[in-house]
């Protein structure tokens, strides 16, 4: 297996650092050349200005796409239609900027069979997945509300090259909400700017069997959080995505304090599960080049997170709700 990346900036070098562990980094590119090789010479992997040369020097087997998010498209068509030695593309979140865009991309590797994962890196967090998995089993009954915080900082300086707050980050907890819950909604949003961009918003979900999402979602904030509540008809279940903890707790049962179990345990204890969610997204992108299976963040996945994404810049930019389906392909 040889996989090469395209844009070495902050998420282009945590998959550098990665796929070197892995054995199959063969090359990195990025139009800032300088850049590109001090990723380069720590790995011992050649460098180039554009992923044409990357390609066509080194014939990987796949490509990680990890420039600015209003390239993604653009690079993907290219590569997908021209390249036949790629069987694989990993493309960072989002997998476009638009959902037009998102369909050309999807339209093109579908075709041309190319095993295509998109980087909703939240989806690989293994609380994520049991917290799914209870919700499912009946752990907490019918859920009834879900609140997503997701806040923390981004320079201005780096905005525009990750579009805005609901491709940049929303596109995780659109995409986790869409595993938990499908069917007709009702969708309004308001955000603020920094400089033309969205860059810190809410967004509100009321599908019509009751359940509510609702989404915290900012740039702008002094400090990290990443957390989640769940609250069903017969308890609630507490999400920390960076400590990787999870805190069942039953409308029957006084606050339990307990926080150092690691299994599922009696009710009200604390889960506490271990993994590094970027690693795990390679390690299943690998495995569905060589098997030719689906990865756990297809393109369909991605395209339903944008159409949330859409949906909520046309509330923010009409002051109307919005008419959604969440279509889950699972």
């Amino acid at each position: 297996m040889k996989i090469g990346i395209v844009g070495v900036g902050n998420m282009g070098r945590i998959h550098a650092r990665i796929l070197n562990d892995m054995n199959v980094l063969v090359g990195v590119a990025d139009s800032a050349l300088d850049i590109a090789n001090q990723t380069a010479d720590a790995y011992k992997v050649p460098a180039f200005d554009d992923f044409r040369g990357l390609i066509e020097e080194t014939s990987p087997d796949a490509l990680v796409i990890a420039t600015p998010t209003f390239t993604h498209a653009e690079i993907a068509e290219e590569v997908a239609s021209k390249y036949a030695c790629i069987r694989g593309l990993l493309i960072e979140k989002p997998l476009a900027s638009t959902l037009e865009d998102g369909k050309k991309v999807a339209g093109i590797v579908q075709k041309k069979g190319i095993v295509t994962l998109v980087s909703h890196s939240e989806i690989y967090n293994p609380i994520v997945g049991r917290a799914i998995s209870l919700i499912k089993t009946g752990a907490i009954g019918d859920p009834q509300s879900v609140i997503h915080d997701r806040r923390g900082f981004v320079p201005p300086s780096r905005i525009p090259s990750l579009g805005d707050v609901f491709e940049d980050i929303g596109v995780h907890d659109f995409d986790i909400m869409a595993r938990i819950s499908q069917g007709r909604a009702k969708l309004y949003a308001n955000s603020s700017s920094e400089g033309g961009i969205f860059n810190r918003g809410t967004v509100i979900v009321n599908f019509e069997s009751g359940l509510e999402h609702s989404f915290h979602l900012s740039r702008q904030y002094a400090g990290r959080r990443r957390f989640m509540d769940v609250s069903g008809s017969k308890g609630s279940l507490m999400l920390d995505l960076f400590g990787q903890i999870i805190k069942v707790q039953h409308l029957d049962q006084a606050p339990m304090a307990a926080s150092d179990t690691i299994q599922l345990p009696e009710r009200g204890a604390t889960i506490k599960v271990y993994g590094e969610p970027v690693r795990e997204v390679l390690n299943d992108f690998v495995s569905c080049i060589k098997s030719g299976g689906t990865p756990r963040v297809s393109v369909d996945d991605a395209l339903c997170a944008l159409e949330v994404v859409e949906a909520a810049r046309k509330s923010v930019i009409t002051g109307k709700i919005v008419d959604i389906e969440i279509k889950s392909k699972r």
